[in-house]
């Protein structure tokens, strides 16, 4: 049963370009998501293997996804998990993607009452659920809570996604560590596949499809990235040009043609 779902959000190759378009779970993002299905139906114009979504979106996007692959973005405590994936099971879900917050402390972030090492427990206690019920389990691993950055360094970023793929997770969701180097270490440190994700949005899209193409080289199986494709001028064309590079092995030179641009 896993490996079918597996194969909705994975090509052959094992690779996948994915959409996250699960922003508004926690803040206002009119702007670029106002009209899912027009973002999906662009995405998937362009060769995206899957979406990420919340659950009301989700359950709204059945008639254009068509067979592309649905991750599904959730919030859980240990006691609500069994109720939530069951929900998922239902609605017909490929994937399950959750937050966790390796060293966040009470009140660091947006965790309310909960720590940092209580989502790790957390993430055990879904991924234990997931299993039983044959869903593939995506850990979106964030050192420190979001208001962290200065503290997330390579190192960190590595240690944080070991502990992820500890928890039983099957993939794991990554920030880029800035260069190839530093990431293949986080790659070679984690024991299940990584997507990396696409941070805020940015103005160059040779800085975006570089990253990708040093990240792919380096050992990541795809991306998980959001408002740098659904909020680009051209959807379609970026989305294209992403999955040039993950499944084509494009260089950036050759990707960069697809969105209608050419490498200064």
């Amino acid at each position: 049963m896993k490996t079918l779902r597996d194969r909705r959000l994975f090509r052959d190759s094992g690779r996948a370009l994915v959409v996250a378009m699960d922003h508004a779970r926690s803040y206002d993002t009119v702007t670029g998501l106002k009209d899912p299905d027009k973002v999906i139906t662009e995405v998937i114009d362009g060769g995206a293997d899957a979406v990420l979504t919340p659950y009301g979106t989700a359950s709204q996007c059945a008639d254009v996804l068509g067979n592309t692959g649905l991750w599904l973005s959730v919030d859980t405590t240990p006691q609500t998990v069994p109720a939530i994936i069951e929900r998922a099971v239902r609605l017909g879900v490929d994937g399950i993607k959750a937050e966790l917050y390796p060293w966040c402390e009470l009140g660091d972030d947006h965790l309310g009452r909960y720590t940092g090492k209580e989502t790790v427990m957390n993430m055990v206690t879904l991924a234990a659920e997931c299993r039983k019920w044959g869903l593939p389990l995506m850990a979106e691993v964030i050192p420190f809570g979001w208001p962290g950055a200065d503290k997330r360094t390579p190192e960190i970023t590595a240690a944080a996604c070991r502990v992820a793929s500890e928890t039983g997770a099957d993939y794991v969701k990554s920030f880029y560590t800035g260069d190839k180097e530093s990431f293949k270490v986080l790659v070679d440190n984690c024991t299940v596949p990584v997507l990396i994700l696409g941070g805020p949005r940015v103005d160059s899209d040779l800085d975006t499809l570089s990253m990708v193409r040093d990240a792919m080289d380096a050992g990541a199986v795809g991306i998980t990235m959001g408002r740098n494709i659904w909020g680009h001028e051209n959807v379609s064309g970026i989305t294209a040009a992403l999955a040039a590079i993950i499944h084509d092995d494009a260089s950036v030179a050759s990707a960069v043609e697809l969105i209608g641009q050419e490498l200064a």
